[in-house]
């Protein structure tokens, strides 16, 4: 005869759902810091349009998105497996707040390009020549993922 009573789920399956999704969100922001950032447009008109991108590690910014990421990445993986216990790993998980946010502000810091390097940059020479700097897709990965990280430890925290 067949017994009546169910089998019993994985008891760790669902805490281990928001460490699992740090680590992936973690390792989005350390490949976001090798993709391009900004770069610089320049439309010529009797050449046409000359570009040159700079990725985040060629800034102090991305740097710190990778070590953040490195450091999401960590906290997410020891939460995950279990290393700390299930109370510490949702408080690892919790502390990922920290490079997630200092990860965005960062990411604005950089967006907002406080030496004036951007505005310098800017040149229209009659319609001839426009250049103008660019805001690249990898920054945007970097800014999803900065946030991603963020949330998913708010969420640990608030998560009982």
């Amino acid at each position: 005869m067949a017994d009546p009573t169910p089998a019993p789920a994985p008891a760790s399956a669902p805490g281990r759902a928001l460490p699992i999704a740090l680590v992936a969100a973690g390792a989005l922001l350390v490949v976001a810091a090798f993709l391009p950032w900004a770069g610089f447009k320049a439309d010529i008109v009797f050449v046409g349009s000359v570009s040159e991108r700079i990725r985040g590690v060629d800034d102090w910014s991305g740097v710190l998105a990778l070590i953040s990421g490195v450091v999401a990445t960590a906290l997410g993986a020891m939460a995950a497996t279990g290393v700390a216990g299930a109370a510490n790993g949702r408080r690892l998980t919790a502390l990922a707040t920290l490079p997630g946010a200092i990860t965005a502000l960062i990411l604005m810091i950089f967006l907002s390009d406080p030496q004036g390097r951007a505005e310098n940059a800017s040149i229209d020479i009659g319609g001839l020549v426009k250049v103008q700097p660019t805001v690249e897709y990898g920054w945007f990965v970097a800014l999803a993922a900065a946030l991603a990280v963020a949330a998913l430890g708010i969420t640990a925290l608030v998560r009982r």
